[in-house]
Formats: C-alpha cells, sequence, structure tokens
C-alpha cells in the first residue's frame, strides 16, 4: 500500500512539476498571462499529453490483433417487465 501511495505521489508531483515549469515558461514568453492562469495551462497541458501518451501505448500491436480472440460472450436481454395494473380514478 505504501508504494502504490509512493508512486502515486511521485507521478502527481511530477505532473504538477511539469505543469508549473511550463506555466513559468509560458509566462516569461507572453509577459500578458499571469503566472496562475499559466500554470494551470501548464497542468493541463501536461495531463492530456500524458493521456495521450497512455492511450497510445495501450494499442495493440498488428501481429497480436492477428492472434486467436477469445470467444465472444452474448447476453440474453431481459424480459421487458409486466405492465402495472392502473388503478381506477376516483371519481367526485
Amino acid at each position: 500500500m505504501l508504494s502504490c501511495i509512493t508512486v502515486f505521489g511521485l507521478l502527481l508531483g511530477g505532473i504538477c512539476g511539469c505543469g508549473l515549469g511550463l506555466g513559468f515558461l509560458l509566462h516569461w514568453l507572453v509577459p500578458a498571462i499571469d503566472r496562475g492562469v499559466a500554470t494551470l495551462c501548464g497542468l493541463v497541458a501536461t495531463g492530456v499529453a500524458l493521456l495521450a501518451f497512455g492511450q497510445l501505448m495501450t494499442l495493440t500491436e498488428p501481429w497480436e490483433a492477428e492472434e486467436d480472440l477469445p470467444p465472444v460472450w452474448r447476453l440474453r436481454s431481459l424480459p421487458r417487465p409486466a405492465r402495472a395494473a392502473r388503478r381506477p380514478r376516483k371519481r367526485p
């Protein structure tokens, strides 16, 4: 458990550090942008880049896709529930 928290902390620290660095670089290049907004932009850009990289790393190789695929499980749809009987309206 401690190792998971350590890895999470290192990843979070790295992402925040990279976002902070990109933010200060953006503020240095365009002084009209505030440091807080520049840091937020850098953090979002870092997160999106890591997300895209992670998705690219999980793609299957073409030679892996040619192997025998596991059987496909087909699920039956559940029968529709019976309609509830309507109560007659009370007439005054």
